[in-house]
């Protein structure tokens, strides 16, 4: 396997293709070595209820099965105290090493303090805390989220000129569950990039559609009912939202493919939308590649292994002119 000795490694498309990986991102099957064989392993997780959550864990469990890991997953509802009570009942079961998605990124800091004082390799996936407490952990493996918000920005205004609306209008955000990292830092991200480069387009509102379709469709029908058809765009932080916010607006009235509805994740359900012309564009963000990078890193950690403090993703954007770039995180 390979070993990594960098500080810090941002993995784009051309050194994923070096390494045999596509943006699909299938790692080769491990070859264990001692360190991670037998070594035991707590997954603690946000849900599997949703797509995505449930591809990353399959994604995990599938590569560190292959190691000849000893797994046990720990499973909240994006709920902060009952994870913390998990990570108590972690503790107590004494570890070779914690992968820790958390279900809120300020709620989750103790339950750091208490990991990092039990002398636990930790590695956080998908969601970052703050910096300040990055010595907490070994690496971080997932997506820069912010990035990711800056580009749905400006995929939103190159929606607006290409639709010929140029740098001013009204647009809304359906946001993920408040608190979370991806829900926080896409919306800085986005909001600050909107601010910096098309200062015109507004954002007129913001509700919180909770990483659920139908929470996100009748989120976006309070929106679309008080912007009216005021309304040029819509960036929902992920595709199935978007799904719902695309309902909403035709059982409104409104003619999808006259807005700039921007997703993220570039779900089946995004691809789909995008392909079809309901939706301008996504962001894409693999489930695949977000359970097989915290698994890639964990077994690296117990191999003995110098792992990079930040193993992060790529997340380009995706339009109908290069959406196959995204059908092998779907499976396609």
């Amino acid at each position: 396997m390979t070993s990594w000795n960098w500080n810090r490694i941002r993995l784009g498309r051309g050194l994923l293709a070096g390494l045999g990986v596509a943006l699909g991102l299938t790692w080769a099957v491990p070859v264990a070595a001692e360190g991670a064989r037998d070594a035991k392993v707590v997954l603690l997780t946000v849900t599997d209820e949703c797509e995505f959550c449930a591809i990353h864990q399959r994604s995990f469990r599938k590569l560190t099965d292959a190691a000849g890991i000893r797994l046990t997953v720990k499973i909240n509802n994006f709920d902060p105290a009952e994870q913390a009570t998990q990570v108590d009942q972690a503790l107590a079961e004494h570890p070779d090493a914690i992968v820790l998605w958390p279900a809120d990124i300020s709620a989750i800091v103790p339950s750091l303090h208490k990991i990092n004082r039990a002398g636990i390799p930790l590695v956080i996936s998908d969601s970052k805390p703050e910096d300040k407490y990055a010595s907490l952990w070994q690496t971080y493996a997932g997506i820069d989220n912010y990035a990711a918000g800056q580009t749905a920005a400006r995929l939103m205004i190159q929606g607006f000129r290409d639709k010929g609306y140029g740098d001013t209008g009204k647009v809304f955000i359906v946001i993920g569950v408040p608190g979370t990292a991806p829900q926080v830092m896409r919306q800085a991200g986005f909001t600050d990039t909107l601010a910096e480069e098309a200062p015109g387009i507004r954002i007129a509102g913001v509700q919180p559609g909770n990483w659920d379709q139908t929470q996100a469709g009748t989120a976006a029908a309070g929106l679309f009912t008080q912007n009216g058809n005021d309304v040029q765009g819509v960036y929902a932080q992920a595709d199935n939202m978007m799904t719902g916010v695309i309902t909403a607006a035709q059982r409104a009235g409104i003619d999808v493919e006259k807005l700039v509805l921007v997703g993220q994740d570039c779900s089946i359900d995004g691809v789909r939308n995008i392909e079809s012309g309901a939706q301008y564009g996504s962001v894409l963000f693999s489930p695949v590649g977000d359970g097989e990078y915290a698994a890639r890193a964990v077994i690296d950690i117990l191999d003995g292994k110098e792992v990079p403090h930040e193993m992060i993703m790529p997340s380009p954007a995706i339009t109908r002119e290069n959406v196959t770039e995204c059908y092998a995180a779907i499976g396609r």
